[in-house]
């Protein structure tokens, strides 16, 4: 597929209106922006190509958005059904595509010694974060990576099966950074698992304002200097437990092609006089060494609590002093950026809160319905899935949880089909499992069913802990 016939890939929204609220007039308002509407009684027909849809894709978003759960709403993409995260998908591969033309690089665009579209985060233009070339042939093989094959019109299976060698062999002896420079070590610890933004479902908006923050100043500094204004010094994710805050801080770190330093707060601070204050002093310089450099404190609110006149003597209460002169002190800070996590908001030093230091707090909520659906499909894309399982309908069982109990559900649904399909001779066995028995191994209906049975055991398990130890 030409670059040409990407854009005229047709986007339809199908919708139905009554005319009767402030809302469906709102709704129709919006439509009559749009290139391409029909209207016939009750039923409204946007019909547009993918190089429209990208320039109205804000008043197109808002619509889709507003009319998604409405009966008889269908937005489909080459005549094929999607939803308004493939929407976006499409519409960033198009974007690639355009500034990909626009670099005098040509070819050599999709190379990661040059540079890639930020605005891209498909399989064929990331960093290949995949541990053998096998690995990512198999995961283009599935379903979501060959629709972004398919719309990508620069798309070339063997070059990315050369990149992934390149990568997986010299990574780990040589930095990687798409600004083009080769560093004599890696970019982030190497302990820290990988991991990039379609790893992430749900949060897309966290994900734009993060990268937002972070990225579009490394990347366009111009634009930051024609508006006049500062690059963000800090982002501070908040949110209940298990949400995604500290997997987008790992997708950033692999993502973001810049230096990555892990702090953990308690391992900074001793019990001698004034050597906690030098260690984050240390962790500072080292990334102004680095620069450009993410700084990221997981937990945040362990090391920088509230502070009061009492306590002002408290080691700790020096720790967070000596983080908020270090975060906006009268010193250029350069191209450092700091990223932190916290479940606890109302624990943290209100100093830490104004702008200049966190200038971006962003809420990680609880996933929605479509979200956990999103989250799902992450977690379940490389399971072997049996015919009867049907991702939407588990989904809709889940209820309020969070990403993290939906890769348990998935992992424990794993776990009982291997004990449904081999029993427990596979803990006594030695040899490795032939291509036949594994073919047998077919995550079904009754393995979910199982392991959300299990997820509510241990949801009622905590909750008798909790109330114990309230009586106590």
């Amino acid at each position: 597929m030409s670059a040409e016939e990407l854009r005229e890939i047709p986007v339809k929204l199908h919708f139905l209106v009554s005319r009767r609220g402030d809302e469906d007039i709102h709704i129709l308002r919006l439509a009559a922006l749009l290139p391409g509407l029909r209207r016939q009684e009750e039923t409204a027909v946007v019909t547009l190509s993918l190089e429209d849809a990208a320039t109205y894709r804000d008043i197109l978003f808002d619509l889709a958005e507003r009319v998604k759960d409405q009966a008889g709403t269908e937005l489909s993409l080459g005549g094929e059904a999607t939803d308004i995260a493939g929407l976006k998908q499409a519409l960033a591969i198009i974007d690639c595509a355009k500034c990909r033309q626009a670099s005098a690089l040509g070819d050599a665009y999709c190379r990661p010694a040059q540079g890639w579209d930020w605005g891209c985060r498909h399989l064929h233009h990331v960093a290949p974060h995949f541990d053998t070339e096998e690995d990512l042939l198999r995961e283009l093989d599935n379903a979501a990576a060959r629709q972004f094959v398919r719309y990508c019109p620069f798309f070339d299976r063997n070059l990315m099966a050369r990149l992934a060698r390149e990568f997986c062999s010299g990574h780990k002896e040589r930095g990687f950074s798409r600004y083009g420079r080769t560093t004599a070590e890696p970019l982030s610890d190497p302990a820290i698992p990988l991991a990039s933004y379609s790893d992430i479902g749900g949060l897309e908006e966290v994900v734009r304002q993060v990268r937002e923050s972070i990225e579009l100043p490394l990347r366009h500094p111009e634009v930051i200097a024609r508006l006049g204004i500062a690059s963000p010094r800090g982002v501070l994710l908040y949110g209940p437990p298990g949400c995604g805050k500290t997997l987008l801080a790992r997708a950033v770190a692999h993502e973001s092609g810049v230096r990555f330093i892990a702090v953990s707060g308690p391992e900074l601070i001793t019990k001698w006089h004034g050597e906690s204050e030098d260690n984050l002093r240390k962790v500072f310089a080292e990334a102004k060494q680095k620069q450009p450099c993410i700084i990221f404190f997981d937990e945040i609110d362990a090391i920088a609590q509230a502070r009061s006149a009492a306590e002002s003597l408290r080691l700790d209460a020096r720790f967070t002093t000596q983080l908020l002169v270090l975060l906006d002190g009268i010193h250029d800070p350069g191209k450092i950026f700091v990223i932190g996590t916290t479940n606890r908001l109302d624990l943290l030093d209100p100093a830490l809160l104004r702008p200049g230091r966190f200038d971006r707090i962003i809420a990680v909520p609880r996933p929605d319905s479509a979200a956990r659906l999103a989250i799902l499909n992450i977690h379940a894309r490389k399971l072997p899935l049996g015919a009867d399982v049907e991702l939407a309908a588990i989904a809709n069982r889940l209820g309020e949880t969070t990403g993290a109990d939906i890769a348990f559900v998935v992992r424990e649904a794993a776990y009982h089909c291997l004990r449904r399909t081999m029993g427990d001779s596979l803990l006594n066995r030695h040899e490795p499992l032939s291509d036949e028995e594994l073919a047998r191994l077919e995550v079904c209906s009754e393995d979910f069913d199982a392991a959300l049975h299990e997820l509510e055991k241990r949801e009622a398990s905590l909750m008798e802990s909790s109330v114990a130890l309230s009586n106590e």
